[in-house]
């Protein structure tokens, strides 16, 4: 199913912000450190990365060398390369997919912590054309779409770099993936923004609200 996007934010400090809109820098940093960064389940997801999971139904299992059984209620694995390649850059989506229903529009406040301000692009396709016109200049292989969010303590399959676990899908994320085996940040700019965005304290877009029109 397509889906459109109505709105596309990019949250971050008041310095990066007007960076973003003044120069067009985009600060793609790597899934190695989205995994290991520690800050409350905010930017860091420990299932980044992550290309299968495991939840089993109670049973026994026997350890090798041991002459005996042992029972478990319920077995929780994730199966990941030691290092997963590639960098992501996001940004928060008000679309047909996170709210199929545009009326029901609220944005989370757990939001507020990514940072102070906002940038509001207001030309898409000007925008991803620019992006990707960056990217392929320097022969990156990239992606982009919506993130899925699953229930990690119920799924049984692999996993996508499109898709996050469910405690996530406040964030409404839209992301960029290059493939990238340097296992360093990513930094491109695309130019002044200050045509087609504009820039907004987060803390406003908690007063947005969607009405039909008359």
């Amino acid at each position: 199913m397509e889906h459109t996007i109505k709105l596309l934010l990019k949250l971050g400090s008041e310095e990066n912000i007007i960076d973003l809109l003044e120069n067009g820098t985009i600060y793609m940093n790597t899934i190695e450190y989205f995994r290991k960064i520690e800050d409350g389940e905010l930017r860091g997801d420990k299932y980044e990365g992550v290309s299968k999971i495991i939840n089993s139904l109670p049973g026994t299992f026997k350890i090798k060398g041991i002459d005996r059984e042992f029972d478990y209620i319920k077995m929780h694995l994730r199966e990941a390369h030691n290092q997963v390649i590639g960098n992501i850059y996001s940004f928060y989506a008000l679309s047909s997919k996170g709210f199929p229903n545009p009326l029901d529009f609220e944005f989370d406040k757990r939001n507020l912590r990514f940072g102070t301000h906002c940038l509001m692009i207001k030309n898409l396709p000007f925008f991803f054309k620019k992006i990707e016109k960056e990217l392929k200049k320097n022969n990156y292989k990239f992606h982009h779409n919506f993130v899925d969010y699953y229930d990690k303590d119920e799924v049984n399959r692999k996993i996508t770099l499109f898709e996050k676990p469910l405690q996530f899908e406040y964030q409404k994320e839209f992301r960029f993936y290059v493939e990238d085996y340097g296992m360093k940040p990513i930094k491109i700019q695309i130019g002044s923004l200050k045509k087609y965005a504009e820039i907004f304290k987060i803390e406003n877009l908690l007063e947005i609200k969607i009405e039909p029109k008359k």
